[in-house]
């Protein structure tokens, strides 16, 4: 399934979509064996690392929410929808014999 930043949609399914947990657990040393702090599974602090092809219009479109930092809402591709998240690009490429399509490296992530 495509994915949905806002109403933009995404030429195909994802090349790839990874969720990065944000799990605040932490092992300390001790002298004589170690401890655990654990402040938890926090949601908000999930991302999500995609990367996708657009087409050139839908590209520009993502472009723009990015430089004037617009919270987005994401729709993944299993059809799950995030509200006020924040798009982070990372690279673009054009594709070499499409150049009406560019193939985009971003996060998402959960405000």
């Amino acid at each position: 399934m495509k994915i949905k930043i806002n109403d933009i949609e995404s030429y195909r399914s994802p090349e790839s979509l990874t969720v990065n947990v944000d799990d605040r657990i932490e092992k300390v040393p001790l002298i004589n064996g170690n401890t655990v702090q654990d402040y938890g599974h926090i949601e908000d602090g999930d991302s999500f690392v995609v990367s996708c092809l657009f087409s050139k219009t839908n590209f520009n479109a993502v472009l723009a929410l990015w430089r004037a930092r617009q919270k987005v809402t994401f729709t993944d591709d299993t059809g799950d929808i995030w509200e006020n998240c924040r798009i982070v690009i990372r690279s673009y490429k054009y594709e070499p014999r499409f150049p009406n399509y560019v193939m985009l490296d971003f996060e998402i992530w959960r405000c």
